[in-house]
């Protein structure tokens, strides 16, 4: 499984990047990375320089990258997910629990994550008009030209939601589309007692607002960061801000002042769901 690690560090780092990415999406978070960590980049299973799994089954993926992260020989380590990585990482942790091999994960880290598949994702799926539909949207450069321009108020600045789409191999794109679609609600993590931060942007899709409410109540004592200005690239677009809660700890970076979610501040819980009842036209 490809991996690319940077620094020596002894607090370790693991990226799951999201749908369409590959190692590559950590860069950002790279180019000021404290002394004191390691960070390593994997190019999931069918993406980037790794080959495709033996099955598209999401705990099959997991246990291969559970035993890759035995393999470091290192313990309590941050696995940090991005997008749909955030969902896989959490599988990753899971496995490692249930292989007895808890010790090996310390902290989970879920940026702007999703839960499910959402249902506009789940159009893609439909036999013959959803592969239409795909194409049309991700496959193309005109396509993407649209499709990034449709969703401009889910990002900042010049981020491209749909650059990496120019690279991927489209059939993969897809096979982790269906893979996500079969992978159960966030409930099931329920017994799974990790120290958890969860990063959006507060210009986010409704579907990860919606997301970030859910496993809040699936980890009840997750920290929960709503970064201002930023939408569903927090890496990209708030990278600072990102870095300075990743690497809280590990030099002189402190925790930026962000909005925080949590069970007892019931206005900021009203604010999402106001947010996801205007408007939406993407995730709501």
């Amino acid at each position: 499984m490809h991996r690319v690690q940077t620094g020596r560090g002894g607090k370790v780092v693991v990226g799951f990047h999201g749908w369409s990415g590959d190692h590559r999406t950590f860069q950002p978070l790279l180019d000021k990375l404290p002394e004191a960590v390691s960070f390593y980049s994997y190019d999931l299973p069918g993406c980037g320089q790794t080959p495709e799994p033996p099955r598209w089954e999401i705990r099959e993926v997991a246990r291969s990258l559970a035993k890759e992260l035995v393999g470091l020989e290192k313990e309590n380590l941050t696995l940090l997910g991005s997008c749909t990585g955030g969902l896989m990482a959490v599988f990753v942790a899971r496995e490692l629990v249930e292989m007895g091999r808890g010790s090996v994960v310390g902290r989970l880290v879920m940026i702007d994550p999703f839960a499910e598949c959402p249902w506009y994702f789940r159009l893609f799926l439909i036999p013959v008009l959803g592969r239409v539909m795909y194409a049309t949207a991700f496959a193309n450069p005109l396509g993407r030209w649209i499709t990034n321009l449709f969703l401009s108020e889910k990002r900042s600045g010049n981020v491209d939601l749909t650059e990496s789409f120019a690279q991927v191999n489209h059939r993969v794109t897809l096979a982790y589309l269906r893979m996500f679609e079969r992978a159960g609600s966030p409930e099931q993590f329920r017994d799974l007692k990790i120290p958890t931060d969860i990063i959006c942007g507060e210009k986010t899709f409704g579907a990860v607002k919606q997301a970030v409410e859910r496993w809040r109540r699936v980890f009840p004592e997750a920290r929960v960061h709503v970064l201002d200005g930023v939408g569903h690239l927090p890496i990209d677009e708030g990278t600072e801000m990102v870095e300075r809660i990743l690497f809280a700890g590990a030099g002189e970076r402190k925790t930026p002042k962000t909005k925080k979610l949590s069970a007892q501040k019931a206005r900021e819980l009203r604010e999402w769901r106001n947010e996801l009842t205007r408007g939406d036209s993407v995730g709501s």
